[in-house]
């Protein structure tokens, strides 16, 4: 996460109840964080949709592209809106990850087609 992400989660202090105290621990996202969240949920959505992770709930493989490549695109887009958020390191990680599910993408899709 870039500095402005790390400087944005705050953890809050105590709050008192009756006879006791009790110590609760909040975490307050911002906007990149939310994106950054985003982008680690639809990527985890492409691996499934593309047929290379296991749905969880289902426990079975549901290969469907359209979805796939859905939430690729997506992944580019919110890569370039979070782009002055994050430090060229992890900018550089996320352009990775898409690399990655691109080539992914285009192997399944090759191989979907061969079946058909």
């Amino acid at each position: 996460m870039g500095e402005q992400g790390r400087q944005a989660t705050q953890e809050t202090a105590q709050t008192e109840t009756v006879g006791q105290t009790e110590r609760q621990t909040t975490v307050t996202f911002d906007v990149p964080q939310t994106i950054l969240l985003s982008i680690g949920a639809l990527s985890e959505l492409a691996w499934q949709k593309m047929g290379l992770h296991i749905n969880p709930v289902t426990r079975q493989i549901e290969p469907d592209m359209k979805q796939a490549r859905l939430a690729i695109d997506t992944i580019a887009l919110l890569i370039e809106v979070v782009r002055e958020w994050v430090d060229e390191r992890e900018y550089d990680s996320l352009r990775t990850l898409l690399t990655n599910l691109r080539l992914n993408f285009a192997e399944q899709l090759r191989r979907h087609q061969s079946q058909q």
